[in-house]
């Protein structure tokens, strides 16, 4: 099937409004959902639980199912089309005010497959910038630092129009931006196509290669560790340590400052370094952040550690993405996919990790995180360095 997008040349203007959109729409549900579900359609908390396993499982295996399709033939712009009209259909349906059980198949098919249109974005940008651009690695850190900024200004915009106004605007907006997403994708998006490599297949199972499959453990650890702290910190911060209450706040918003230059200067350093060395540096930031989170009870000390966590997230959250890109070169869709799916699952994991706030402080999950954090290095020890770096 061809789409109007399948026959343009494309443009980074293209990527650039796609790449603010996509993700900004989705920062003004995904922040408030536990809220809304909470307060406005009143689910319980087995309730909002069962949801929010629901969700990141559905979405991983919805995520990685539209990734081989893709790299069977299936044409990006329309998966991306697709994608934003289920972005429409989980706004519309969240105003719908639904009960538990429609929102725990149809809610979360809809928020599901609105998620598989950001690794898409990402997979056709690389080809595009493989086609026309002398470095790959740039552009794609340069879409990467576009979605962290909408995700550094959504969440407090979502927070202010949740509660100063109302939900339905703000599932309104929401489906706005994917309104004009859609349109976008599907007309302007090009559909490219890289050549494949003699003996290569996009049909092969990605996750058969071993160094495939131990940067996904390596990856899928570090951010289960980062996500155990993500939950924790608020509830630590706050009640256990008896800190200002806008700390965390502060801390998550500094974090995500810093991250954005950083990931432009990892790109940078990258086609020097090689990627193995950002992404191991990456993750010994984040074992010293963990260590310090252990022990620090001062503001001021929790403030100047988000260096650490940005570096984290600055070096792993984008550069992480090209060494799938990279060791997977003809199966673009796979292997974005495949990262993103390694953050989801060390979602699902990291919340699990709150349990262990019985055991007395809520510092024994920055101890288990830690634990994961020093594995994921064991593991990629073993990764291979890519052949090369575009």
């Amino acid at each position: 099937m061809q789409t109007p997008g399948a026959s343009r040349p494309g443009s980074v203007l293209t990527y650039v409004i796609l790449c603010t959109l996509i993700p900004f729409s989705g920062s003004l549900v995904y922040p408030v959902l536990s809220l809304y579900v909470t307060t406005e359609l009143l689910f319980t908390p087995l309730g909002t639980s069962l949801l929010y396993i629901l969700l990141p499982v559905t979405t991983v295996i919805v995520v990685q199912v539209v990734g081989r399709m893709s790299d069977y033939g299936l044409q990006r712009p329309l998966i991306v089309s697709v994608s934003c009209v289920a972005g429409i259909c989980s706004g519309a349906f969240l105003m719908l005010r639904p009960e538990l059980i429609l929102m725990c198949t149809l809610g979360v098919l809809f928020l599901a497959l609105s998620s598989v249109g950001f690794p898409q974005m990402f997979a056709s940008a690389r080809e595009f910038s493989l086609r026309g651009m002398r470095s790959s690695i740039m552009f794609t850190t340069f879409l990467r630092a576009l979605c962290s900024l909408a995700w550094v200004i959504g969440p407090p915009v979502a927070y202010f129009i949740a509660t100063g106004h109302s939900f339905n605007l703000l599932f309104i907006l929401s489906a706005l931006m994917y309104v004009v997403s859609g349109l976008i994708a599907f007309f302007f998006l090009p559909h490219i196509r890289i050549e494949p490599v003699e003996g290569v297949s996009a049909k092969e199972n990605p996750l058969k290669s071993l160094p495939v499959l131990l940067l996904f453990i390596a990856c899928a650890a570090m951010f289960t560790a980062f996500n155990s702290y993500i939950v924790t910190m608020p509830l630590y911060i706050t009640e256990e340590l008896k800190l200002d209450k806008s700390l965390p706040g502060y801390m998550m918003g500094l974090a995500a400052f810093l991250e954005i230059p950083i990931m432009l200067l990892a790109a940078k350093a990258a086609r020097v370094t090689g990627l193995k060395s950002i992404v191991v540096t990456g993750g010994v930031c984040l074992v010293l952040f963990l260590v310090c989170m252990i022990f620090v009870k001062d503001a001021r000390l929790f403030l100047a550690l988000q260096i650490l966590s940005a570096l984290f997230i600055g070096l792993v959250g984008s550069m992480g993405m090209v060494y799938f890109q990279e060791l997977l070169p003809t199966i673009p869709g796979q292997s974005t996919s495949l990262f993103i799916n390694a953050g989801t699952a060390g979602q699902i994991a990291g919340g699990a990790l709150i349990a262990l706030s019985a055991l007395g402080s809520y510092r024994y999950i920055f101890m288990a995180g830690l634990a994961f954090a020093l594995v994921s290095l064991v593991v990629l020890i073993f990764v291979k360095k890519p052949a090369s770096v575009r």
